[in-house]
């Protein structure tokens, strides 16, 4: 019995063995395939309902070690003020620009960004994550401390993914936070006979900018760039991709200019700092010079239909 069997296995082997090989080398990487993905979920970060832009760290990392310690020493102070809420000592780490653009110069306003950040016990981890033009963006992960807490529930592993931007001041290093990189003061103008904008300032993000405008209406008329949830109006070209600019939900998004009025408007735009793409232009698709504007939506067909000139128009902001 045994040689019979053993004889009709040399058989069936002999037979098949080309299926056979080919069956060892698909199981082969099969299981290969398993222990990869395995380690690597063991190995992956806390998932997280928000999804970050993946940069490739552009530029040079700081090769000084003294440079490195010292800036990691500044972030870690920073932070363990943050989770002692210590807001006036954290709160003056910051730069002035930071202070002003994110924060509006109120300390008020940052004790309420800290205390949504470390609601709980919490841990960190620094990490260099961007150079661009001598811009150095840091990465901090700010998770649940599980071992403190002795919990461990459906929200232990979401995290807060800050971007933080170091600047050297003398001997010292200021931070900027929530992702803020800089403000900038800009001078360029566009001027047709109906109005006159000015591009003021850009306020840099790691993931948008922001451009001040000042427009002034020349005319004895009614001027409507953008009317509330009115899509296409207005954009920006970077190296000749147009995005059309951010919304904020909840938010109302109407912008026209009275008769001999000037106003000031914040436009934002969608634009990671390490992107290569540069601004270029911001362009005005649906300029509506209109005898006049109500802003009532039965009427504006009506309005509409007796528009002095309707008209595109963009500014260099280069």
């Amino acid at each position: 019995m045994l040689l019979d069997f053993r004889i009709k296995l040399q058989n069936f082997i002999r037979k098949n063995k080309n299926k056979i090989f080919i069956a060892i080398v698909v199981l082969t990487v099969i299981i290969g395939v398993n222990i990869f993905l395995g380690k690597k979920r063991e190995s992956a970060p806390p998932t997280t309902s928000y999804k970050p832009h993946t940069p490739i760290i552009s530029g040079k990392e700081v090769k000084s070690k003294n440079t490195k310690e010292s800036i990691e020493s500044k972030i870690s102070e920073y932070m363990n003020y943050c989770k002692e809420k210590n807001y006036e000592a954290a709160y003056n780490c910051l730069t002035d620009d930071c202070k002003e653009c994110k924060f509006k110069n109120s300390i008020e306003n940052f004790k309420k960004y800290i205390d949504y950040i470390f609601d709980k016990n919490k841990i960190y981890s620094i990490q260099n994550y961007s150079n661009k033009d001598n811009v150095y963006i840091y990465q901090v992960i700010i998770s649940e401390d599980i071992m403190a807490t002795g919990k461990n529930n459906d929200k232990s592993d979401e995290y807060y993914d800050e971007k933080i931007v170091i600047t050297k001041d003398g001997n010292d290093y200021r931070l900027s936070v929530a992702g803020f990189i800089s403000k900038k003061a800009m001078l360029n103008v566009s001027e047709d006979e109906y109005m006159k904008i000015n591009v003021e300032e850009k306020i840099t993000y790691y993931d948008k900018i922001i451009y001040k405008l000042k427009i002034r209406n020349k005319t004895s008329y009614d001027i409507v760039l953008e009317r509330d949830n009115e899509e296409d109006c207005i954009g920006i070209s970077l190296s000749g991709d147009v995005r059309e600019q951010v919304i904020e939900q909840y938010t109302n998004t109407e912008k026209y200019i009275d008769s001999g009025q000037t106003k000031t408007i914040e436009l934002t735009f969608s634009k990671y700092f390490d992107e290569s793409k540069k601004p270029e232009t911001i362009i005005f698709n649906k300029v509506r010079i209109l005898e006049k504007y109500t802003g009532v939506d039965s009427l504006w067909e009506e309005e509409l239909k007796h528009a002095i000139k309707k008209y595109s128009t963009k500014i260099s902001v280069e």
